[in-house]
């Protein structure tokens, strides 16, 4: 098949914050060294740079203020107000309690931010540096040299039909070729999985993950100040159960919400998307939102692991940066200040590699080096068990623990090894009791289904799925017998069905034109069968301005 053959210096692999953050350092970088000539091309999965961006977010401005200088405010960032008041409550049903705000959670004069609008920003001042975007180019496979080595990025095949072959306006995907291949798609990016997992580029632990739910929403005018932000720990989830929840007052009488579950509580009926909806009934909860309207909403899952999930990021033609690397700072719910810096940092190591024309995993080491005397490094060591300290322990437990080091600066702590989320999934027989379900109203409380239709996910049903089951008789036979299809649950599209056959029995249905791109179900499924692949059309959530 004849294919587009595109060569590139740097090839950035999706247009989140630490990619597009590193794509404009290193083309201003190079431009003021006098380097010119260098062709730097970044290729994104979505139709728009920012359709698949979601968080919060209230972003630490400290890479802001080292990629824009210190008058980044007056740079132009679409800013949605910054924070002036903060209240963090512990939730029991029906009640709440005021506590102090933790030092990892204090964000007074912090920039709130619509990340997808912030990387549409970022776009502009890419492609005003001569940087190539490509949008609704989803990267679909590596290109190996000779010896093995990443060459480059294969994009997806578009116009396939549901069987794979070509269909009517089929276009063949292009090979990138590139000295180096910069991996920021995002959290459990399909590439760098795949990277990491043929190179053994595992960090010491597993990553571990949580699933965050948002909505936006109109409030009533003078309901929830913009800049004011409150965090909630405990219900709906129980003591052993990691997670918690934000309410970020935006201009114009709109506040981001959110609620994050981690995927560890080892329950088969566990339903990130019904836990959100549930903590919105709690009374302090209630009594903001009452009386207002839902406008957007989405799903994301996040890496919780920190420090020691962090993969081997650089080798021969190649980096890992942002999400992709694991480097979100849980202890602060964070994670786009710490891919900024990373982004930063590869920047900065990309410019030495193209003077000295060296992207041997030696010359690339440099990003390392760099990483390890950073404050991001300091940052991420200082909690490096963070996450590990509630794993067994309970909320109030984990927390003391947690906290103690925290304040002790992480001194003397040796490393905590976790489990990889789906291995803790509990078979029907050992799991607690299902709770009552809820009712949904379609207006206060929506369904799965509402929140496919407010993300706007649109796929093509005529193409394959980017779904891949690899053993589906395993859907109806061991999995229905020991954890009762747990897909069902903790996908928060519907995109997982078991659904009655001509024979009597049932087999497995994916509506994968529902995904969200979530990727929680990658994360989670207990035999591991379930692959998260890009999908041919471009197609999936539509989160600008979510």
């Amino acid at each position: 098949m004849e294919r587009d053959e595109i060569s590139v210096d740097i090839l950035f692999v999706g247009a989140g914050p630490a990619n597009l953050t590193a794509a404009y350092h290193l083309s201003r970088s190079l431009a003021q060294a006098g380097q010119a000539g260098i062709e730097i091309a970044v290729i994104e999965k979505a139709q728009q740079v920012g359709n698949h961006i979601l968080s919060g977010a209230v972003v630490d401005p400290r890479p802001l203020e080292e990629l824009l200088g210190p008058q980044w405010r007056d740079s132009g960032i679409p800013i949605e107000g910054f924070v002036d008041r903060e209240e963090v409550h512990h939730l029991a049903e029906g009640s709440s309690r005021r506590i102090p705000v933790p030092p990892m959670l204090k964000n007074h004069g912090y920039p709130i931010v619509c990340l997808s609008d912030f990387v549409s920003w970022l776009k502009d001042r890419c492609e005003e540096e001569d940087v190539m975007i490509f949008e609704g180019f989803p990267g679909k496979e590596f290109l190996w040299d000779e010896d093995g080595k990443v060459a480059g990025v294969r994009t997806m095949d578009k116009g396939l039909g549901s069987d794979g072959q070509p269909g009517p306006g089929f276009e063949a995907g292009s090979d990138i070729r590139a000295r180096c291949v910069v991996l920021g798609e995002g959290v459990l990016g399909s590439l760098t999985k795949v990277l990491v997992e043929k190179l053994g580029l595992e960090g010491r632990n597993p990553q571990v993950f949580g699933t965050g739910c948002k909505e936006l929403w109109r409030l009533p005018e003078g309901r929830f100040p913009q800049g004011k932000v409150i965090h909630t720990s405990g219900w709906p989830l129980t003591d052993g159960d990691y997670g918690g929840s934000w309410i970020y007052g935006l201009g114009g009488d709109r506040a981001s919400v959110g609620f994050v579950s981690a995927l560890d509580s080892g329950e088969p009926w566990s339903d990130p998307w019904e836990n959100f909806q549930r903590w919105k009934t709690h009374p302090l909860v209630h009594s903001i939102l009452e009386g207002g309207e839902i406008v957007k909403a989405g799903v994301k899952a996040i890496p919780e692991g920190g420090f020691w999930s962090r993969p081997k990021s650089f080798g021969d033609h190649f980096l890992i940066i942002g999400d992709s690397a694991s480097l979100l700072n849980i202890s602060r719910l964070k994670g786009v200040h710490t891919a900024m810096k990373s982004g930063l940092l590869a920047a900065e190591t990309l410019s030495k590699a193209i003077v000295e024309n060296d992207f041997s995993s030696a010359a690339l080491g440099d990003y390392q080096r760099r990483f390890e005397t950073s404050w991001l490094h300091g940052e991420l060591y200082r909690v490096r068990n963070y996450r590990a300290e509630f794993k067994g322990r309970g909320f109030w437990a984990g927390a003391l623990n947690a906290g103690i080091k925290y304040l002790l600066g992480g001194a003397g702590t040796r490393h905590l090894p976790v489990t990889a989320d789906h291995a803790e999934m509990k078979k029907l027989s050992a799991s607690r009791p299902v709770p009552v379900a809820l009712e949904y109203d379609g207006k206060y409380l929506i369904d799965k289904a509402t929140q496919v239709f407010l993300a706007g996910s649109m796929h093509s049903e005529h193409q394959p799925s980017h779904l891949q089951v690899a053993d589906t008789d395993i859907c109806r036979t061991r999995c229905a017998e020991e954890y009762g299809n747990p897909c069902q649950n903790f996908c928060p599209a519907n995109v997982y069905e078991m659904v009655d056959d001509s024979g009597g029995g049932k087999h497995l249905q994916i509506n994968h034109s529902n995904c969200v791109h979530c990727k929680t179900c990658d994360i989670l499924d207990p035999y591991q069968v379930i692959t998260w692949t890009v999908p041919s059309d471009a197609g999936g959530p539509k989160y600008m301005g979510l």
